[in-house]
């Protein structure tokens, strides 16, 4: 039998003008900070309706590599680290991303987070842990909320204060999407604030001893342990994460 291949997609016009435009800025033909031509221009350099030029501006908007500046002018920015890791997340999770997906890859990426954050971390990032740390050890048992919070933070901390962009992106982009499940293995494994709370301290000790090993070591033993809240709170491993849920 002749194979025969499936059409082309065809992309819309305002995703071809978000490309162009998302070239230039990646390329540093347009720098942070430079200045857009006026939507019509733009349409008359592009060839294309206003409306096309909206809906590509409102993509890059999105993509955090646009602002509106003074006079509504807009701006060339570089996204930060939240906004890439939001992107990421909210992708992955429309994309099917797994709770064994994510939960692997917290396992191979945080320990050695954990291990940078004992040979660097200075006494400021140290001291937002132990304040979180803090907050998390003085919640009722039963304040699901506070305590997803609360494990949440640590991990948005931990890699704030790593000073590396792109670590920061994609380690918050995993909390992100952790964050959804927190709710029900924490609401079903028993003990679960004081597992946290005794993990979380004998990470923050490690670090403020610069004992890097035993960093990594806690760090593998926390991660390991929300596998085993998964299981208590009967989490399908392949069932789909929902970003926000």
């Amino acid at each position: 039998m002749r194979h025969t291949f499936k059409p082309l997609a065809r992309e819309p016009v305002y995703a071809k003008v978000a490309q162009a435009i998302e070239q230039d800025i990646v390329s540093g033909a347009l720098k942070e900070g430079s200045a857009l031509p006026t939507e019509g221009e733009l349409c008359e350099q592009f060839g294309v309706t206003r409306s096309s030029v909206r809906e590509g501006i409102r993509l890059l908007e999105q993509a955090g590599l646009i602002e509106r500046g003074a006079a509504k002018r807009l701006i060339v920015k570089s996204p930060k680290a939240a906004e890439i890791a939001a992107v990421a997340s909210r992708s992955l999770a429309h994309g099917g991303a797994t709770f064994r997906e994510v939960w692997e890859t917290l396992a191979a990426f945080y320990p050695g987070a954990a291990r940078l954050a004992a040979a660097r971390l200075d006494s400021k990032a140290l001291a937002a842990l132990k304040e979180a740390h803090a907050q998390l050890a003085k919640a009722r048992a039963d304040d699901i909320e506070t305590i997803v919070s609360g494990a949440v933070d640590f991990f948005q901390l931990l890699a704030a204060g790593l000073d590396n962009r792109v670590m920061l992106a994609m380690l918050q982009s995993l909390n992100m999407m952790i964050g959804a499940s927190l709710a029900r293995i924490i609401d079903a494994a028993p003990n679960a604030k004081k597992r946290i709370a005794d993990a979380q301290g004998e990470i923050i000790a490690a670090i403020e001893a610069r004992d890097e090993t035993k960093a990594a070591e806690w760090m593998a033993r926390h991660i390991d342990d929300l596998m085993r809240g998964y299981k208590v709170a009967k989490v399908d491993p392949e069932a789909r994460i929902y970003y926000g849920a």
